[in-house]
C-alpha cells in the first residue's frame, strides 16, 4: 500500500493538474454549501430573536373570560389552583402573577424630559425568586417593606403637595455642594442646619428649633411664617391735622423669600424616599421592564414625543454611572392620566416612589413588573381582600416540552382553564417550517452537485485509463487507486466547502450593511441578520466533503477494478 505522504502528494498534484475538472466539480458544491450556511445562519438568528420576544420554555395558564351582562363571572385563580397544578407530574414549577386592578399614574424625569404614563392595567407582580436575570436584579428585586430592622427607615418630612398636580415627580437627591436640612429643604453656604458631625450613621439631623410636624392637609414647611406688615398710621381729625404736613405713605412690606427647593432628606437617597403618608424613609419599589417595552419606547414613543432613545445597555449604563436615583419615578395610586375616567375605589390617592432596577425577560411584556407582595398590599388597600388573593395568570414550567399536550388537555377537562394563546409557539413553528424548507433546498442543490461530481469523475477516469494502467503495472494496488480518486473528490469537497462558507459570509455581510441603512428600525431589529455559529461552519465543511466522497465513490471503484493490460491497450 502506498505511504500516506506519497498518497497526499499525488492527490494534490492530480487536483492542480486539471483545474477545469476541479472547477466544474466544485461549482455545485460552492453554491449548495453557500446556501446551506446562509439559510441556517438566517434561521438561527430568527430563532434567537423569537426567544427574546417570546420565552418558549414555559406556558401561561389563564381563566377563560366569562361575562354575564355587566358581571364578570370569570373563574378565580387562587392558591388552591396553584397547588393543583403543582401536583401534576409533568409540572416542575408554578409561579402566579397578579395584575394591578385599579388606576395608577406614573410620572418621572428621564434625561431632562418629564413623562407620564398610565400603570393601571399595565403593571403586575411576580415572586422575586422568578426574576433572577443578573446580580443587581437579584439583590434589589425584593419586598423591602417586609424588612422590620431597616436602619434607614427613619422619620422625615415629605415634599409639599402641589394642588395643581395630582402626582408630583420624585424629588431629587441633595447636591454635593449643599448642606441639607432634615426636613428636605436645602440651605446654601454657611449657617445652614446640616447634619451634626457627632450624629450616628443613618440618623437624620434635627429639625429647626420649635418646628412641629403639622397634621395631614396642612402645608409642610420648617420655616416660620413671615410677620404681617405694620399697619399704616390712622389719619388724624381736622383739629389735630397739620395742613402744611406732607401725607405719610403706608410702609411697603418686604418681599418674602421663597424657600429653597426641596430635596430628598433620607439617608441613601439613591434608594430611599420620604413617604407622604407614613412620613418615614422607605425603600423605593423595585421595578423591572421587559425588552419589549424598551424596544417599543425607542421605536414608537421616544421619537414621537421628543424623548431620548434608550436600550437595555443604556439602562444598565445609567444605573452604573449615575446611580439608581437616575431611574426613579413616582406612582400615584388611585390616580390616572386618562382624562374622564372614573375612580374604581373611594380610597384617597397616595404617592409612592419606584425605581427601575433592570431589564428582565420575566417582566410583563407590555408594562412594568414589581414584587408580587406590593401588588397584593395595594390591591387589598384599594379593592379589598378578593382582589389581593386572585391571580391574573400562572406561569407553569414543564419538565418536558413534549408533555404540553396532556397538560393542556387536563387544564381544559378538569379545571376549565386554558393556556394563553402563545404567539411564541406559533412563530416557532413557522421558523421551524422555514428552516426545514431551506434545508431541503440546500440538500437538493447538494444532491445535484453530487451527481455532477460523479459525472465529472467518470469522465476523468475514462480520460486517465492509461495513467491508471501504468500505476497498476508498476505495483499500485486497487486500494491505492481507490484512495487516490476518493482523495481528489475529498479535496474538491474541502476547497469547495471553504469557498461556499466564504461566499455565505460575504453575502451576509453585504446584506447587513444594506439593512443597516435602507431598512427602518423596528422592534427587535437585529444588528446582524445572520448568526454564523461554529457548528454551522463545521457541519457545512463536513457535508461538502462527505457528499463529494459519495459522488466520487463509483468512479473510484471503477478505476480500482480496471485491469492494467486492458487499460494500456485502449487509446
Amino acid at each position: 500500500m502506498m505511504p500516506a505522504k506519497n498518497l497526499v502528494r499525488m492527490v494534490v498534484a492530480n487536483t492542480l493538474r486539471s483545474p477545469r475538472h476541479f472547477i466544474l466539480s466544485a461549482f455545485g458544491i460552492v453554491i449548495g454549501i453557500g446556501a446551506f450556511v446562509l439559510f441556517l445562519a438566517l434561521t438561527q438568528r430568527a430563532g434567537e430573536t423569537l426567544e427574546r420576544v417570546f420565552p418558549l420554555d414555559e406556558v401561561e395558564v389563564v381563566a377563560p373570560t366569562v361575562a354575564v351582562g355587566t358581571i364578570d363571572a370569570t373563574k378565580r385563580l387562587d392558591d388552591s389552583i396553584v397547588q393543583k397544578i403543582l401536583a401534576r407530574p409533568e409540572v416542575a414549577a408554578a409561579i402566579p402573577r397578579m395584575n394591578l386592578v385599579f388606576p395608577a399614574a406614573g410620572r418621572g424625569d428621564f434625561e431632562g424630559k418629564d413623562f407620564r404614563l398610565e400603570l393601571g392595567g399595565f403593571a403586575d407582580g411576580v415572586d422575586p425568586s422568578f426574576v433572577q436575570d443578573d446580580a443587581r436584579t437579584r439583590d434589589l428585586f425584593r419586598d423591602w417593606d417586609a424588612l422590620t430592622d431597616d436602619p434607614n427607615r427613619i422619620a422625615c418630612v415629605p415634599p409639599p403637595r402641589d394642588p395643581y398636580d395630582a402626582v408630583r415627580s420624585a424629588p431629587p437627591p441633595p447636591k454635593k455642594n449643599r448642606k441639607q436640612l432634615s426636613s428636605g429643604w436645602d440651605t446654601y453656604g454657611k449657617g445652614g442646619t446640616g447634619p451634626s458631625p457627632t450624629s450616628a450613621p443613618g440618623t437624620p439631623p434635627p429639625l429647626p428649633e420649635g418646628f412641629e410636624v403639622p397634621p395631614p392637609g396642612v402645608p409642610l414647611s420648617p420655616y416660620p411664617p413671615a410677620p404681617p406688615p405694620a399697619p399704616a398710621p390712622a389719619p388724624t381729625d381736622a383739629a389735630g391735622a397739620d395742613p402744611a404736613a406732607a401725607p405719610v405713605a403706608a410702609p411697603v412690606a418686604a418681599p418674602v423669600a421663597a424657600p429653597p427647593p426641596y430635596t430628598n432628606p433620607c439617608p441613601n437617597p439613591d434608594r430611599y424616599y420620604c413617604d407622604d403618608t407614613e412620613r418615614v424613609c422607605k425603600h423605593r419599589v423595585p421595578v423591572v421592564l421587559s425588552s419589549t417595552v424598551v424596544e417599543l419606547y425607542n421605536t414608537r414613543f421616544a421619537k414621537a414625543h421628543g424623548m431620548p432613545a434608550a436600550n437595555e445597555d443604556l439602562v444598565n449604563f445609567l444605573i452604573q454611572s449615575r446611580g439608581l436615583s437616575a431611574m426613579r419615578f413616582s406612582i400615584g395610586l388611585n390616580n390616572t392620566v386618562i382624562e374622564g375616567s372614573g375612580k374604581v375605589s373611594k380610597k384617597p390617592p397616595r404617592r409612592i416612589e419606584a425605581m427601575i432596577v433592570g431589564v428582565s425577560k420575566r417582566a410583563m411584556q407590555l408594562g412594568v413588573t414589581v414584587p408580587i407582595q406590593y401588588i397584593e398590599r395595594w390591591n387589598r388597600e384599594y379593592m379589598g381582600e378578593e382582589a389581593a388573593t386572585s391571580y391574573s395568570s400562572i406561569i407553569v414550567k414543564l419538565k418536558d416540552r413534549n408533555q404540553l399536550a396532556p397538560f393542556a388537555q387536563w387544564l381544559k377537562d378538569s379545571e376549565d382553564l386554558r393556556l394563553e394563546d402563545s404567539l411564541g409557539e406559533q412563530f416557532a413553528t413557522v421558523v421551524f417550517v422555514i428552516r426545514l424548507l431551506f434545508l431541503i433546498i440546500s440538500i437538493a442543490i447538494l444532491v445535484v452537485a453530487v451527481i455532477n461530481i460523479g459525472h465529472n469523475f467518470f469522465v476523468q477516469v475514462s480520460e486517465r485509463r492509461r495513467e491508471i494502467g501504468i500505476m497498476r503495472a508498476v505495483g499500485a494496488t486497487e486500494t491505492d487507486v481507490l484512495l487516490i480518486v476518493l482523495g481528489e473528490a475529498a479535496m474538491v469537497g474541502i476547497v469547495g466547502g471553504i469557498i461556499g462558507i466564504a461566499l455565505a459570509l460575504g453575502i451576509g455581510a453585504g446584506w447587513d450593511a444594506i439593512a443597516a441603512t435602507k431598512i427602518p428600525k423596528f422592534p427587535f431589529k437585529p444588528d446582524s441578520w445572520f448568526d454564523f455559529k461554529p457548528w454551522i461552519w463545521a457541519s457545512a465543511l463536513g457535508f461538502s466533503t462527505l457528499f463529494c466522497i459519495l459522488g466520487g465513490y463509483l468512479p473510484a471503484r471503477r478505476a480500482a477494478k480496471m485491469e492494467p493490460a486492458q487499460a494500456l491497450a485502449q487509446n
